[in-house]
């Protein structure tokens, strides 16, 4: 049978989606007759999500990583709005992703003649302020911190606005927030946790707050909470900030981990009067408000990580008095830690170079934690440290492991090494290791 190109490269590509390799090769679609070669993005897609998803991953990336819709995908999104099948989230991120990246001749099909006027329509059922916003996000502008307050009071309500809801989260994504921007949203959700989460926290030991990434790991282990039991040893009450998994990554995420290991969601602030638990306490932020909840759903549909997935690690009902994340780009730490100075933490430490962007470190490559300390003047202080991990452990570490756990295979690894000191796989011990070593330093440095 003769295939065409274009289906020959259908075809490819669908062949190695299931075998799980990455189409490395920007691939380019010759002999068409209008517009620029279409770039195929390196990242093979799933030829079995709905195509408005599989538009998402192609122009919602970023700056540098959206890439223009082949022909095909062009025709299968324009008929699926046109049917109505598309989600409002959806819909909304998707088109955000495509205006941000810019128009090529063969996309005006999906936005038409004024995609002014499309912008206005998407956010047609929202207030008219934030249709302004999804305006003023449009024409390049960016929002003060009482603006992105507002903002943010509608995000995490109730009212309809999906579509525009999709479209604002996309958009911030795609151009990158900025300070004031994070700020004012994180100041709105903040305000709505639940009464039983804003009590006064019971006195005790200093609270040290550990944020990993809520969508987690598809390649690797986690070893969270044996670092909340080591911290927990160093005099610190130890809080896991946890919530269900909105993806991209979909294999386990901390608090997977933490249900197979045994361990409930917190109650309220009342609870840390209580003695420590083994690993430390999990506030599960679904509980914590309904607009976690909420958007929840609307990540699943959006796709790619909104504002949402940085500002939800800053969130600090119990007023922590350390935090301790992780940054996977290079040019994000410094953002993280402006963003933790004025959420107020009083100690900060962002692990960069960690294995597959969470706090555990790296093995193979030295591992830097940016740190910040609030002095006696409210001011803040900075200094970097670079932690060698090979150095650290006298030894040559032989690789760095890829691997695919389950939640449960994970946690079997951590109650191993929690009740025997080790887990039976050297390269888990190591990182155990090496990441409590290194984040000790950082924190009592401060």
């Amino acid at each position: 049978m003769n295939l065409s190109l274009t289906q020959r490269l259908k075809k490819i590509k669908t062949a190695l989606y299931y075998v799980g390799v990455d189409l490395v090769s920007t691939l380019i679609v010759k002999g068409r007759t209008q517009g620029p070669p279409l770039q195929y993005m390196s990242i093979v897609l799933n030829p079995q999500e709905p195509a408005i998803s599989r538009g998402i991953r192609t122009v919602g990336v970023g700056k540098k990583g959206s890439h223009a819709l082949s022909d095909e995908l062009i025709h299968e999104i324009f008929e699926d709005l046109k049917s109505g099948k598309v989600f409002a989230a959806a819909k909304g991120a998707f088109l955000a992703g495509l205006l941000a990246k810019g128009l090529e001749l063969q996309e005006e099909i999906l936005v038409g003649k004024d995609p002014q006027h499309l912008v206005q329509t998407i956010a047609g059922d929202a207030p008219e302020f934030v249709q302004w916003v999804c305006l003023q996000l449009f024409s390049g502008q960016t929002l003060d911190k009482k603006t992105a307050y507002d903002l943010g009071c509608f995000l995490f309500s109730d009212q309809p606005g999906d579509g525009a809801r999709g479209f604002i989260a996309s958009f911030l994504r795609v151009r990158y927030e900025t300070d004031d921007e994070y700020e004012g949203l994180l100041q709105a959700l903040q305000e709505t946790l639940l009464p039983a989460f804003t009590k006064a926290v019971p006195s005790g030991e200093p609270l040290v707050q550990l944020a990993e990434p809520f969508d987690g790991v598809d390649h690797s282990t986690m070893i969270t909470p044996l670092i909340g039991h080591y911290m927990q040893s160093l005099g610190y009450r130890a809080v896991h900030m946890v919530g269900k998994n909105s993806g991209p990554k979909m294999v386990m995420n901390l608090w997977d981990i933490a249900q197979e290991l045994g361990q409930p969601a917190m109650q309220g602030s009342n609870d840390l009067a209580a003695s420590k638990p083994p690993f430390g306490w999990f506030g599960l932020q679904n509980s914590m408000s309904s607009a976690f909840e909420r958007w929840h759903s609307i990540r699943l549909q959006t796709i790619k990580r909104p504002f949402m997935s940085t500002i939800e690690r800053f969130i600090n009902p119990f007023k922590a008095d350390i935090l301790i994340a992780s940054a996977f780009h290079p040019s994000y730490g410094e953002k993280m830690l402006t963003i933790a100075e004025r959420a107020g933490f009083r100690g900060i430490a962002i692990v960069r170079n960690g294995i597959e962007g969470s706090v555990a470190f790296a093995l193979k490559r030295p591992v830097k934690i940016l740190v910040s300390s609030r002095q006696k003047d409210g001011s803040y202080k900075r200094d970097e440290k670079i932690f060698e991990l090979e150095k650290f452990l006298g030894v040559t570490v032989p690789l760095e492991e890829r691997v695919t756990p389950t939640a449960k295979e994970n946690a079997y690894l951590i109650k191993r090494y929690y009740s025997q000191g080790s887990s039976g796989h050297q390269l888990f011990d190591w990182r155990v290791k090496v990441t409590c070593e290194g984040l000790k330093q950082a924190i009592t440095s401060q």
